[in-house]
Protein backbone atom coordinates (compact mmCIF):
# COMPACT_ATOMS: atom_id res chain seq x y z
CA UNK A 1 0.00 0.00 0.00
CA UNK A 2 2.91 2.48 0.58
CA UNK A 3 3.66 1.77 -3.69
CA UNK A 4 -0.49 3.35 -4.09
CA UNK A 5 0.23 6.02 -1.78
CA UNK A 6 3.70 7.50 -3.20
CA UNK A 7 2.39 6.73 -7.36
CA UNK A 8 -0.46 8.55 -5.92
CA UNK A 9 2.08 11.49 -4.16
CA UNK A 10 3.87 11.78 -7.41
CA UNK A 11 0.96 11.87 -10.28
CA UNK A 12 -0.43 15.03 -7.44
CA UNK A 13 3.03 16.70 -7.42
CA UNK A 14 2.87 16.67 -11.26
CA UNK A 15 -0.45 18.20 -11.61
CA UNK A 16 -0.37 20.50 -8.70
CA UNK A 17 3.21 22.60 -10.35
CA UNK A 18 1.71 22.74 -13.71
CA UNK A 19 -0.93 25.18 -12.64
CA UNK A 20 -2.34 25.13 -9.09
CA UNK A 21 -4.71 28.22 -10.01
CA UNK A 22 -6.66 26.22 -12.32
CA UNK A 23 -10.18 24.45 -10.63
CA UNK A 24 -9.45 21.41 -12.98
CA UNK A 25 -6.41 20.83 -11.57
CA UNK A 26 -6.66 21.34 -7.96
CA UNK A 27 -9.49 18.82 -8.07
CA UNK A 28 -7.68 16.24 -10.13
CA UNK A 29 -4.95 16.64 -7.11
CA UNK A 30 -7.47 16.25 -4.50
CA UNK A 31 -8.65 13.10 -6.24
CA UNK A 32 -4.94 11.43 -6.78
CA UNK A 33 -4.38 12.81 -2.66
CA UNK A 34 -7.50 10.73 -2.24
CA UNK A 35 -5.75 7.78 -3.44
CA UNK A 36 -2.57 8.60 -1.75
CA UNK A 37 -4.49 8.61 1.93
CA UNK A 38 -5.98 5.34 0.88
CA UNK A 39 -2.58 3.90 0.54
CA UNK A 40 -1.49 5.54 3.75
CA UNK A 41 -4.46 4.31 5.61
CA UNK A 42 -4.04 0.76 4.97
CA UNK A 43 -0.26 0.94 5.06
CA UNK A 44 -0.35 3.02 8.74
CA UNK A 45 -2.11 -0.96 10.25
CA UNK A 46 -0.62 -3.42 7.96
CA UNK A 47 3.20 -1.90 7.19
CA UNK A 48 3.92 0.84 10.21
CA UNK A 49 2.66 -0.37 12.79
CA UNK A 50 3.87 -4.61 12.47
CA UNK A 51 7.37 -2.51 11.79
CA UNK A 52 7.20 -1.12 15.13
CA UNK A 53 6.10 -4.06 16.87
CA UNK A 54 8.64 -5.89 15.29
CA UNK A 55 11.61 -3.68 17.12
CA UNK A 56 9.58 -3.28 20.26
CA UNK A 57 8.91 0.30 19.39
CA UNK A 58 4.63 -0.15 20.95
CA UNK A 59 4.06 3.22 22.93
CA UNK A 60 0.36 3.99 23.40
CA UNK A 61 0.80 7.54 22.24
CA UNK A 62 2.39 6.02 18.40
CA UNK A 63 -0.74 3.64 18.68
CA UNK A 64 -3.54 6.58 18.90
CA UNK A 65 -1.01 8.04 16.77
CA UNK A 66 -1.17 5.61 13.95
CA UNK A 67 -5.11 4.88 15.09
CA UNK A 68 -6.17 8.18 14.13
CA UNK A 69 -4.05 8.87 10.85
CA UNK A 70 -5.65 5.02 9.94
CA UNK A 71 -9.41 6.77 10.65
CA UNK A 72 -9.01 10.09 9.09
CA UNK A 73 -7.46 9.17 6.07
CA UNK A 74 -9.44 6.23 5.63
CA UNK A 75 -12.27 8.44 5.81
CA UNK A 76 -11.34 11.43 3.53
CA UNK A 77 -10.36 8.51 1.33
CA UNK A 78 -13.30 6.73 0.96
CA UNK A 79 -15.89 9.59 1.07
CA UNK A 80 -14.56 12.26 -0.75
CA UNK A 81 -13.43 10.40 -3.53
CA UNK A 82 -16.39 10.15 -5.55
CA UNK A 83 -17.49 13.71 -5.39
CA UNK A 84 -13.72 15.39 -6.15
CA UNK A 85 -13.54 12.87 -9.05
CA UNK A 86 -17.12 14.25 -10.31
CA UNK A 87 -16.26 17.78 -9.34
CA UNK A 88 -12.96 16.84 -11.38
CA UNK A 89 -15.15 15.98 -14.64
CA UNK A 90 -17.51 18.90 -14.05
CA UNK A 91 -14.65 21.83 -14.40
CA UNK A 92 -12.30 19.89 -16.78
CA UNK A 93 -15.59 19.62 -19.23
CA UNK A 94 -15.83 23.33 -19.82
CA UNK A 95 -19.34 22.41 -20.21
CA UNK A 96 -20.36 24.23 -16.80
CA UNK A 97 -20.55 28.01 -16.15
CA UNK A 98 -19.30 28.93 -12.81
CA UNK A 99 -22.54 29.54 -11.06
CA UNK A 100 -23.40 25.87 -11.91
CA UNK A 101 -19.93 24.66 -10.75
CA UNK A 102 -20.78 26.06 -7.46
CA UNK A 103 -24.18 24.88 -6.72
CA UNK A 104 -22.64 21.49 -7.71
CA UNK A 105 -19.59 21.78 -4.97
CA UNK A 106 -22.03 23.04 -2.60
CA UNK A 107 -24.49 20.49 -2.69
CA UNK A 108 -22.51 17.32 -3.65
CA UNK A 109 -20.48 17.00 -0.58
CA UNK A 110 -23.92 16.32 1.20
CA UNK A 111 -23.94 12.64 1.37
CA UNK A 112 -20.50 12.60 3.04
CA UNK A 113 -22.12 14.54 5.86
CA UNK A 114 -24.24 11.86 6.40
CA UNK A 115 -21.60 9.23 6.30
CA UNK A 116 -20.29 10.27 9.61
CA UNK A 117 -22.80 8.90 11.72
CA UNK A 118 -23.38 5.38 9.59
CA UNK A 119 -19.87 4.81 9.43
CA UNK A 120 -18.22 2.34 12.16
CA UNK A 121 -14.81 3.87 13.91
CA UNK A 122 -13.95 1.22 16.58
CA UNK A 123 -11.92 -0.71 16.43
CA UNK A 124 -11.08 0.00 13.17
CA UNK A 125 -13.03 2.10 10.19
CA UNK A 126 -15.91 0.01 9.00
CA UNK A 127 -17.11 2.87 6.06
CA UNK A 128 -20.88 2.28 4.87
CA UNK A 129 -20.53 1.10 1.63
CA UNK A 130 -23.52 -0.09 0.60
CA UNK A 131 -25.53 3.18 1.67
CA UNK A 132 -22.74 4.90 -1.20
CA UNK A 133 -24.07 3.19 -3.42
CA UNK A 134 -27.27 5.18 -3.97
CA UNK A 135 -24.68 8.25 -4.55
CA UNK A 136 -21.10 7.23 -4.60
CA UNK A 137 -21.37 4.91 -7.51
CA UNK A 138 -23.69 7.11 -9.52
CA UNK A 139 -21.22 9.98 -8.60
CA UNK A 140 -18.61 8.11 -10.37
CA UNK A 141 -20.45 7.17 -13.42
CA UNK A 142 -21.71 10.51 -13.83
CA UNK A 143 -18.19 11.62 -13.96
CA UNK A 144 -17.16 9.07 -17.03
CA UNK A 145 -19.91 10.03 -19.06
CA UNK A 146 -19.30 13.20 -18.24
CA UNK A 147 -15.98 12.94 -19.68
CA UNK A 148 -17.00 11.64 -22.84
CA UNK A 149 -19.77 13.66 -23.82
CA UNK A 150 -16.57 16.50 -23.28
CA UNK A 151 -14.79 14.33 -25.41
CA UNK A 152 -17.12 13.74 -28.18
CA UNK A 153 -18.06 17.35 -28.41
CA UNK A 154 -14.87 18.92 -28.53
CA UNK A 155 -14.18 20.71 -31.41
CA UNK A 156 -10.42 21.94 -31.23
CA UNK A 157 -8.40 19.02 -32.68
CA UNK A 158 -5.65 19.33 -29.86
CA UNK A 159 -7.96 20.07 -27.17
CA UNK A 160 -9.94 16.38 -28.31
CA UNK A 161 -6.59 14.86 -28.75
CA UNK A 162 -5.83 15.88 -24.92
CA UNK A 163 -8.97 15.09 -23.86
CA UNK A 164 -8.64 11.42 -25.45
CA UNK A 165 -5.37 11.18 -23.01
CA UNK A 166 -6.74 12.25 -20.04
CA UNK A 167 -9.43 9.55 -20.39
CA UNK A 168 -7.28 7.03 -21.99
CA UNK A 169 -4.86 7.69 -18.28
CA UNK A 170 -7.79 8.31 -15.73
CA UNK A 171 -10.68 5.86 -16.54
CA UNK A 172 -8.78 2.58 -15.64
CA UNK A 173 -8.27 4.19 -12.47
CA UNK A 174 -11.95 5.70 -12.31
CA UNK A 175 -13.37 2.27 -13.03
CA UNK A 176 -11.18 -0.03 -11.25
CA UNK A 177 -12.18 2.01 -7.93
CA UNK A 178 -16.08 1.62 -9.23
CA UNK A 179 -16.22 -2.34 -9.66
CA UNK A 180 -13.69 -3.32 -6.92
CA UNK A 181 -13.51 -0.51 -4.25
CA UNK A 182 -17.61 0.47 -4.16
CA UNK A 183 -19.87 -2.32 -5.95
CA UNK A 184 -18.17 -5.66 -4.77
CA UNK A 185 -16.96 -4.46 -1.19
CA UNK A 186 -21.10 -3.04 -1.21
CA UNK A 187 -22.09 -6.93 -1.64
CA UNK A 188 -18.97 -8.43 0.29
CA UNK A 189 -16.66 -5.89 2.48
CA UNK A 190 -14.44 -9.24 3.50
CA UNK A 191 -13.28 -9.52 0.14
CA UNK A 192 -9.83 -8.20 -1.00
CA UNK A 193 -10.70 -7.70 -5.01
CA UNK A 194 -10.16 -3.93 -4.09
CA UNK A 195 -5.93 -4.58 -3.59
CA UNK A 196 -5.84 -5.34 -7.78
CA UNK A 197 -6.35 -1.75 -7.84
CA UNK A 198 -3.07 -0.79 -7.40
CA UNK A 199 -2.42 -2.84 -11.06
CA UNK A 200 -4.24 -0.11 -12.49
CA UNK A 201 -3.16 2.91 -11.05
CA UNK A 202 0.37 1.64 -12.16
CA UNK A 203 -0.98 0.84 -15.72
CA UNK A 204 -2.66 5.05 -15.43
CA UNK A 205 1.46 6.02 -14.47
CA UNK A 206 3.05 4.44 -17.02
CA UNK A 207 0.61 5.53 -19.71
CA UNK A 208 1.03 8.88 -18.44
CA UNK A 209 4.99 8.94 -18.71
CA UNK A 210 4.42 7.44 -22.54
CA UNK A 211 1.79 10.07 -23.75
CA UNK A 212 4.62 13.03 -21.70
CA UNK A 213 6.92 11.14 -24.05
CA UNK A 214 5.68 10.52 -27.22
CA UNK A 215 5.67 13.17 -29.43
CA UNK A 216 2.37 14.14 -30.83
CA UNK A 217 0.84 12.63 -27.86
CA UNK A 218 -2.09 14.48 -26.37
CA UNK A 219 -1.75 15.11 -22.23
CA UNK A 220 -3.40 15.25 -18.99
CA UNK A 221 -5.48 18.32 -18.26
CA UNK A 222 -2.80 19.25 -20.62
CA UNK A 223 0.22 18.92 -18.54
CA UNK A 224 2.38 18.05 -21.37
CA UNK A 225 2.16 21.33 -22.51
CA UNK A 226 3.70 22.87 -19.66
CA UNK A 227 6.63 21.21 -19.80
CA UNK A 228 6.65 21.91 -23.77
CA UNK A 229 6.31 25.24 -23.18
CA UNK A 230 9.03 25.70 -20.87
CA UNK A 231 11.58 24.13 -23.16
CA UNK A 232 10.22 26.44 -25.93
CA UNK A 233 10.46 29.75 -23.28
CA UNK A 234 14.53 28.06 -22.54
CA UNK A 235 14.96 28.78 -26.48
CA UNK A 236 13.86 31.79 -27.11
CA UNK A 237 16.19 32.63 -23.79
CA UNK A 238 19.01 31.85 -25.16
CA UNK A 239 18.13 32.79 -28.54
CA UNK A 240 17.73 36.13 -27.59
CA UNK A 241 20.96 36.09 -25.72
CA UNK A 242 23.26 34.74 -28.42
CA UNK A 243 21.80 37.64 -31.13
CA UNK A 244 22.32 40.17 -28.47
CA UNK A 245 25.58 38.96 -28.53
CA UNK A 246 26.09 38.13 -31.93
CA UNK A 247 24.83 42.29 -33.08
CA UNK A 248 27.28 43.52 -30.50
CA UNK A 249 30.35 41.95 -31.94
CA UNK A 250 29.37 42.40 -35.88
CA UNK A 251 27.91 45.82 -35.09
CA UNK A 252 31.68 46.03 -33.80
CA UNK A 253 33.39 45.15 -36.74
CA UNK A 254 31.13 47.30 -39.05
CA UNK A 255 31.69 50.00 -37.24
CA UNK A 256 35.51 49.67 -38.11
CA UNK A 257 34.89 48.62 -41.19
CA UNK A 258 32.69 52.15 -41.50
CA UNK A 259 35.22 53.63 -40.12
CA UNK A 260 38.05 53.17 -42.25
CA UNK A 261 36.38 53.92 -45.35
CA UNK A 262 35.56 57.15 -44.22
CA UNK A 263 39.21 57.87 -44.39
CA UNK A 264 40.04 56.77 -47.29
CA UNK A 265 40.47 59.34 -49.99
CA UNK A 266 38.25 57.97 -53.34
CA UNK A 267 40.15 60.51 -55.31
CA UNK A 268 43.16 59.02 -55.14
CA UNK A 269 41.79 55.69 -56.75
CA UNK A 270 41.07 54.27 -60.22
CA UNK A 271 37.43 53.60 -61.34
CA UNK A 272 37.58 49.91 -60.15
CA UNK A 273 38.94 50.85 -56.85
CA UNK A 274 36.25 53.25 -56.39
CA UNK A 275 33.49 50.93 -57.11
CA UNK A 276 35.02 48.34 -54.87
CA UNK A 277 34.90 51.06 -52.33
CA UNK A 278 30.87 51.25 -52.68
CA UNK A 279 30.52 47.74 -52.74
CA UNK A 280 32.14 47.35 -49.11
CA UNK A 281 29.92 50.61 -48.33
CA UNK A 282 26.46 49.06 -49.57
CA UNK A 283 27.15 45.46 -47.91
CA UNK A 284 28.28 46.72 -44.36
CA UNK A 285 24.64 48.79 -44.72
CA UNK A 286 22.33 45.76 -45.66
CA UNK A 287 24.67 43.63 -42.94
CA UNK A 288 23.69 46.33 -40.57
CA UNK A 289 19.96 46.63 -41.75
CA UNK A 290 19.67 43.05 -41.47
CA UNK A 291 21.53 42.84 -37.47
CA UNK A 292 18.76 45.57 -36.46
CA UNK A 293 15.70 43.48 -37.98
CA UNK A 294 16.97 40.72 -36.23
CA UNK A 295 17.89 42.11 -33.20
CA UNK A 296 14.74 44.13 -32.69
CA UNK A 297 12.83 40.39 -33.43
CA UNK A 298 14.54 38.67 -30.65
CA UNK A 299 13.85 41.13 -28.07
CA UNK A 300 12.49 40.21 -25.01
CA UNK A 301 8.20 40.23 -24.94
CA UNK A 302 6.88 42.20 -21.95
CA UNK A 303 2.89 41.90 -21.18
CA UNK A 304 1.37 45.09 -20.10
CA UNK A 305 -1.96 44.27 -20.16
CA UNK A 306 -5.47 46.41 -20.15
CA UNK A 307 -8.97 45.98 -20.97
CA UNK A 308 -9.88 45.89 -24.46
CA UNK A 309 -12.38 45.16 -26.92
CA UNK A 310 -10.85 42.12 -29.24
CA UNK A 311 -13.42 43.53 -32.14
CA UNK A 312 -12.15 46.66 -32.24
CA UNK A 313 -7.89 45.45 -31.96
CA UNK A 314 -9.60 43.03 -35.17
CA UNK A 315 -11.17 45.79 -37.43
CA UNK A 316 -8.22 48.14 -36.89
CA UNK A 317 -5.69 45.62 -37.87
CA UNK A 318 -8.08 44.96 -41.09
CA UNK A 319 -8.05 48.73 -41.62
CA UNK A 320 -4.40 48.89 -42.26
CA UNK A 321 -4.16 46.12 -44.38
CA UNK A 322 -7.52 47.45 -46.61
CA UNK A 323 -5.33 48.36 -50.10
CA UNK A 324 -3.38 44.97 -49.61
CA UNK A 325 -6.32 43.13 -49.08
CA UNK A 326 -8.42 44.91 -51.89
CA UNK A 327 -5.44 45.19 -54.22
CA UNK A 328 -5.15 41.18 -54.28
CA UNK A 329 -9.13 40.78 -54.15
CA UNK A 330 -9.20 39.18 -51.07
CA UNK A 331 -12.31 39.30 -49.16
CA UNK A 332 -13.03 39.24 -45.62
CA UNK A 333 -15.95 37.35 -43.57
CA UNK A 334 -16.50 38.48 -40.17
CA UNK A 335 -18.30 36.90 -37.64
CA UNK A 336 -18.71 38.43 -33.97
CA UNK A 337 -20.91 36.27 -31.25
CA UNK A 338 -20.98 39.65 -29.69
CA UNK A 339 -20.65 43.00 -30.19
CA UNK A 340 -18.00 43.38 -28.03
CA UNK A 341 -15.68 40.86 -26.56
CA UNK A 342 -13.30 42.19 -23.69
CA UNK A 343 -10.65 40.94 -22.65
CA UNK A 344 -7.69 41.90 -20.57
CA UNK A 345 -3.92 42.09 -22.79
CA UNK A 346 -1.88 43.75 -24.23
CA UNK A 347 -3.35 45.97 -27.27
CA UNK A 348 -0.04 46.80 -29.57
CA UNK A 349 0.82 43.15 -28.97
CA UNK A 350 -1.90 41.97 -29.50
CA UNK A 351 -2.76 44.27 -32.52
CA UNK A 352 1.01 43.18 -33.49
CA UNK A 353 -0.57 39.65 -33.69
CA UNK A 354 -3.60 40.16 -35.60
CA UNK A 355 -1.57 41.84 -38.41
CA UNK A 356 1.04 39.73 -38.57
CA UNK A 357 -1.10 36.44 -38.93
CA UNK A 358 -3.38 38.47 -41.71
CA UNK A 359 -0.41 39.04 -43.46
CA UNK A 360 0.66 35.50 -43.46
CA UNK A 361 -2.86 35.03 -44.58
CA UNK A 362 -2.28 37.58 -47.66
CA UNK A 363 0.62 36.11 -48.57
CA UNK A 364 -0.80 32.39 -48.62
CA UNK A 365 -3.59 33.39 -51.01
CA UNK A 366 -1.64 35.08 -53.63
CA UNK A 367 0.69 32.27 -53.82
CA UNK A 368 -1.96 30.19 -55.19
CA UNK A 369 -5.01 32.21 -56.72
CA UNK A 370 -6.50 35.09 -57.64
CA UNK A 371 -9.83 35.30 -55.44
CA UNK A 372 -8.73 34.68 -51.91
CA UNK A 373 -11.29 34.55 -48.22
CA UNK A 374 -10.58 35.28 -44.77
CA UNK A 375 -12.61 34.41 -42.13
CA UNK A 376 -12.04 36.04 -38.87
CA UNK A 377 -14.09 34.84 -35.94
CA UNK A 378 -14.65 35.33 -32.44
CA UNK A 379 -16.54 33.68 -30.00
CA UNK A 380 -16.85 32.63 -26.60
CA UNK A 381 -15.43 29.36 -26.18
CA UNK A 382 -16.49 29.50 -22.07
CA UNK A 383 -16.97 31.47 -19.21
CA UNK A 384 -13.15 32.10 -19.01
CA UNK A 385 -11.87 32.13 -22.62
CA UNK A 386 -12.70 33.73 -25.82
CA UNK A 387 -11.32 32.14 -29.16
CA UNK A 388 -10.32 34.34 -32.24
CA UNK A 389 -10.10 32.02 -35.40
CA UNK A 390 -8.16 33.42 -38.52
CA UNK A 391 -9.11 31.39 -41.52
CA UNK A 392 -7.41 31.35 -45.13
CA UNK A 393 -8.36 29.55 -48.26
CA UNK A 394 -4.65 29.85 -49.43
CA UNK A 395 -1.34 27.40 -50.10
CA UNK A 396 -1.51 25.70 -46.55
CA UNK A 397 1.47 24.20 -44.59
CA UNK A 398 2.52 20.69 -45.26
CA UNK A 399 1.83 18.26 -42.13
CA UNK A 400 5.39 17.78 -41.68
CA UNK A 401 6.32 21.53 -41.07
CA UNK A 402 3.16 22.41 -38.62
CA UNK A 403 5.22 20.99 -35.43
CA UNK A 404 7.72 23.54 -36.57
CA UNK A 405 6.41 26.41 -37.38
CA UNK A 406 6.37 28.49 -33.94
CA UNK A 407 9.93 27.26 -34.12
CA UNK A 408 12.32 30.79 -34.18
CA UNK A 409 13.89 31.29 -37.52
CA UNK A 410 11.92 28.18 -38.86
CA UNK A 411 10.02 29.08 -42.39
CA UNK A 412 8.17 28.47 -45.19
CA UNK A 413 8.17 31.12 -46.91
CA UNK A 414 10.93 31.73 -49.83
CA UNK A 415 11.93 35.14 -49.65
CA UNK A 416 14.18 34.56 -46.98
CA UNK A 417 16.00 37.99 -47.08
CA UNK A 418 12.83 39.30 -45.52
CA UNK A 419 11.18 36.51 -43.66
CA UNK A 420 13.83 35.59 -40.61
CA UNK A 421 11.37 32.78 -39.52
CA UNK A 422 10.52 34.92 -36.56
CA UNK A 423 6.91 35.81 -37.20
CA UNK A 424 4.64 32.90 -35.71
CA UNK A 425 7.42 32.71 -32.88
CA UNK A 426 6.27 36.15 -32.10
CA UNK A 427 3.15 35.44 -32.19
CA UNK A 428 3.09 32.23 -29.76
CA UNK A 429 5.39 34.11 -27.50
CA UNK A 430 2.71 36.91 -27.07
CA UNK A 431 -0.10 34.55 -26.42
CA UNK A 432 1.99 32.71 -23.84
CA UNK A 433 2.65 35.54 -21.79
CA UNK A 434 -0.70 36.64 -22.50
CA UNK A 435 -2.10 33.66 -21.02
CA UNK A 436 -3.54 31.92 -23.73
CA UNK A 437 -1.98 29.97 -26.46
CA UNK A 438 -2.11 29.24 -30.56
CA UNK A 439 -2.93 26.40 -32.81
CA UNK A 440 -2.66 26.41 -36.26
CA UNK A 441 -4.62 23.65 -38.12
CA UNK A 442 -3.65 23.30 -42.17
CA UNK A 443 -3.98 21.32 -45.12
CA UNK A 444 -2.20 21.98 -48.52
CA UNK A 445 -4.15 23.79 -50.88
CA UNK A 446 -7.04 24.07 -48.91
CA UNK A 447 -5.91 26.58 -46.09
CA UNK A 448 -4.86 27.55 -42.48
CA UNK A 449 -7.26 27.88 -39.32
CA UNK A 450 -5.35 29.63 -36.49
CA UNK A 451 -6.93 30.10 -33.12
CA UNK A 452 -6.11 32.23 -30.41
CA UNK A 453 -7.38 31.92 -26.93
CA UNK A 454 -7.53 34.94 -24.74
CA UNK A 455 -8.25 34.69 -21.55
CA UNK A 456 -11.00 36.65 -20.56
CA UNK A 457 -9.81 37.71 -16.49
CA UNK A 458 -6.73 39.27 -15.12
CA UNK A 459 -4.54 36.38 -13.23
CA UNK A 460 -2.46 36.59 -10.22
CA UNK A 461 0.88 38.42 -10.88
CA UNK A 462 -0.16 39.45 -14.64
CA UNK A 463 1.34 43.32 -15.02
CA UNK A 464 -1.69 45.98 -16.09
CA UNK A 465 -2.77 49.13 -16.14
CA UNK A 466 -5.96 51.16 -16.47
CA UNK A 467 -5.44 51.87 -20.67
CA UNK A 468 -3.17 51.63 -23.41
CA UNK A 469 -2.69 53.09 -26.76
CA UNK A 470 -1.47 51.38 -29.42
CA UNK A 471 -0.65 52.28 -33.24
CA UNK A 472 -4.16 52.50 -34.92
CA UNK A 473 -4.90 52.68 -38.97
CA UNK A 474 -6.20 56.18 -40.34
CA UNK A 475 -6.94 54.69 -43.95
Amino acid sequence: MLILCLVSTIFAVISYNYDPKSPSIRWGVIVLSCAAMAGLSRASIETILPALDKYHMDFALIEFFLYFVRIITGFLSIYVFPYALLMWAITYSDKFNEKAVRICKCIFPIPIIFMLKTTVYYPDIIPDFHSMLYWAVPYIIAACLIHLYAWHTEKDADKKKQRITTISISFPVMLSALILNYIVRAINNYNQYWRYMIIFLILSFFIFLWKALKQEAGSLNGIKLRYEREAHKKTRQAINKGTALLSHAIKNQIYKINSSLMIINVNDLNTSSRGAIDIIARSSKHLTDIIERMHSKTQEIKIVKSKNDLNKLIDDSLLALKLDLHSKNIRVEKSYESKEHYVYCDPTETYEVFTNLLNNSIEAIETIRDKGEIKVSVYHKNSQNIIVSFADNGVGIPQEHLKHVTDPFFSTKENKDKNHGMGLNQCHEVMYKTGGDLKIESAINKGTTIKLTFPINLKKGDVHEESKSYPSSTY
